[in-house]
């Protein structure tokens, strides 16, 4: 029975990680971004080539700390949208207290 609840316990943790939506920010609005994560409980993953050629970044956008709960704080950040190059959003940030990660 124990087995039974822990596989099932695992299977919803998994099924909540995959049910996650990634959307291409350079193909929306700006608008469309934050509507989006308003859609989709206030978390998306947004997808937008690199500086490098050929490789795509990728942010997962927050809309309120509690999405951040074991993920660090959340930090202000920017995509680039077909309207803004610099679309303003809010992810999750991992502070380690050295080097450019450093809280001030």
């Amino acid at each position: 029975m124990k087995t039974i609840v822990l596989l099932a316990a695992i299977g919803m943790i998994s099924t909540n990680a995959m049910a996650m939506s990634a959307y291409n920010s350079k193909s929306m609005t700006c608008a469309t971004v934050h509507e989006k994560m308003a859609q989709e409980g206030g978390s998306v993953v947004l997808k937008y080539p690199s500086h490098h050629p050929g490789m795509m970044m990728y942010n997962r956008t927050v809309s309120n700390s509690m999405s951040c709960l074991g993920q660090g704080t959340m930090a202000s950040a920017s995509v680039p949208t077909s309207d803004d190059p610099s679309c303003k959003i809010k992810t999750c940030s991992f502070t380690t207290g050295k080097g450019p990660n450093k809280n001030h």
